[in-house]
């Protein structure tokens, strides 16, 4: 069981990293029209620099949510990792509303930075939500129960 817990965590990281990166290269390409500086600078540097936080936190809610829901039905995995991923990105963000409030003498480029980081969080929660729909679905599919064997009554 302990190691479901780990794939399960490894799996829906990795694949919410590697698709919220491809989404971020691509509108880093389209902005910047240099797609090998996309994908090695700019995309990364969106993704960890603004929300490291993000996938810090959730990676530790995802760890005790998958623990403490183990045995449970897969739509509560689904519904407790999804709520994981949106409170790790409003905290993320409250950061640097907080921030930004108390740097209000730098002339409201800490506002654009909140809206940057709302921008690439609302990235990464389209991506954290596929890759926990497609490991809980299709990679690690629930388990079936097997039916009762049936008694030979003659």
């Amino acid at each position: 069981m302990a190691a479901r817990v780990a794939l399960e965590i490894v799996l829906i990281l990795l694949l919410a990293i590697a698709i919220a990166w491809a989404v971020l290269a691509i509108f880093t390409a389209i902005e910047s029209g240099d797609l090998l500086g996309a994908v090695v600078d700019g995309a990364p540097r969106a993704l960890f620099g603004l929300m490291g936080l993000a996938l810090g936190l959730w990676a530790i809610l995802l760890l005790i949510g998958s623990i403490a829901h183990r045995r449970r039905a897969v739509g509560w995995r689904i519904l407790t990792h999804l709520v994981s991923l949106a409170a790790a990105i409003l905290v993320t963000i409250g950061v640097y509303v907080l921030i930004a409030l108390q740097d209000a003498s730098a002339g409201g480029w800490g506002l654009l930075i909140v809206a940057i980081a709302a921008a690439v969080g609302t990235v990464l929660g389209a991506a954290g939500t596929i890759a926990v729909l497609v490991v809980e679905l299709a990679v690690l599919r629930p388990r079936r129960m097997a039916p009762a064997p049936v008694a030979d009554s003659a």
